[in-house]
């Protein structure tokens, strides 16, 4: 399934199960989790999965076997992607046909749960971070809060430049945090 379709597959289950969170939001929260985490499990553990409904909002749900596949497959996905050493990683967002307005949101979103995920994870602001790293951390605050008044087609460019910057901003902070919690552990 590629990222494009994965999207709307993703996000409708996850709104049918009464998520209040978009599938990109919750995938930027498994990438900023994954970044920090001392051992990423290759498998969705039951108390990621527990955390996921939590973050979700969906701790009052008894999940069904489908809905825990949904998660599980997302997880994998998330993983896999985030992991892949020929750096195909790109976050999960609404396809090209959507308004340019509703990307950007999602977008926003994405960097939200990745923040989140990254300081619910144990990453702290006194925490000793590379310049690059922190100027990433800073661009991605700055775009979770991203909105659009006015779309106009010649942002086209800039939104493939922007998830583009994006991409390899997350994976600095996750190749930097992953060098970390090995020297530390």
């Amino acid at each position: 399934m590629s990222v494009e379709n994965s999207f709307l597959y993703y996000n409708e289950a996850l709104l049918n199960m009464g998520a209040i969170s978009s599938a990109s939001e919750l995938q930027g929260y498994l990438c900023g989790k994954m970044s920090v985490c001392a051992e990423v499990p290759d498998e969705l553990p039951d108390s990621w999965l527990e955390q996921v409904q939590a973050y979700m909002d969906l701790e009052f749900l008894k999940l069904s076997d489908e809905q825990a596949v949904l998660l599980v497959e997302l997880y994998r996905f998330t993983h896999d992607a985030l992991k892949d050493d020929s750096l195909g990683f790109r976050p999960l967002l609404p396809e090209d046909e959507a308004s340019l307005q509703r990307r950007t949101e999602e977008l926003a979103a994405w960097c939200r749960g990745f923040l989140y995920g990254l300081g619910s994870s144990g990453l702290q602001a006194q925490d000793q971070l590379s310049a690059e790293t922190a100027e990433a951390l800073r661009d991605l605050a700055k775009i979770s809060q991203a909105e659009m008044e006015d779309e106009i087609e010649t942002l086209e460019d800039d939104w493939e430049n922007l998830v583009e910057y994006v991409k390899v901003a997350v994976l600095t902070i996750d190749q930097e945090c992953g060098v970390e919690k090995h020297r530390v552990h």
